[in-house]
């Protein structure tokens, strides 16, 4: 797999209460940059909003690229049931 598959749901923005990388654009948990469930500065969001830039320049070292993508998977998913999003949104990692 070549690139993390984002659903475009949404969860994260609007979940992003107590991540230091992200307070300047925290506005009661979700980002301000977030409107009619788009990113106003997609093309300059910040390195923690771009998930293959993230594993490049901070997780690499950790974990495998497979490593990566199963825990933000993982992480999406319990993320959208916490906030009710619909299954349908479900990240799926396939071989």
């Amino acid at each position: 797999m070549s690139k993390f598959p984002c659903t475009s749901c949404g969860a994260c923005c609007s979940s992003i209460e107590g991540i230091e990388f992200l307070e300047e654009f925290n506005i009661n948990g979700k980002c301000s940059k977030l409107e009619y469930g788009l990113c106003t500065i997609y093309e300059s969001r910040p390195l923690l909003c771009r998930i293959e830039d993230s594993y490049d320049q901070l997780f690499s070292t950790y974990m495998t690229k497979e490593e990566f993508y199963l825990q933000n998977a993982k992480a999406c998913n319990q993320l959208q049931e916490k906030l009710n999003i619909s299954e349908k949104y479900r990240v799926y990692i396939v071989d």
